[in-house]
């Protein structure tokens, strides 16, 4: 679905290499976890909780030449609180048309 508009999707947080991996058979998720144990890139992204040293749940989308297009900050990780994946798709969508 993504990759039909031309996108990478990639989840990111301040886990191991090992735990990521363990998370991703167990959630069954077939895109790439990146590990961020520092948490540089969370923070250069702004979605960096340092009191408790995790990502906040958030949707990032930056086009073909970098820029952050979207942002998102969740208010909680409960389900309640996520993007489904149409409501994402649609904002890939709008970023893939102003990219062109």
């Amino acid at each position: 679905m993504f990759q039909a508009e031309n996108t990478e999707v990639l989840g990111i947080s301040g886990n191991a290499p090992f735990s990521q991996k363990a998370f991703a058979d167990f959630a069954k998720i077939a895109y790439p976890l990146l590990s961020d144990r520092d948490g540089k890139v969370m923070q250069a992204f702004g979605v960096y909780d340092e009191p408790r040293r995790v990502a906040k749940r958030s949707y990032i989308i930056v086009d073909k030449d970098g820029v952050v297009r979207y942002l998102n900050i969740r208010p909680s990780n409960s389900e309640k609180d996520l993007l489904s994946t149409e409501e994402l798709l649609a904002e890939v969508k709008k970023v893939s048309k102003v990219s062109k």
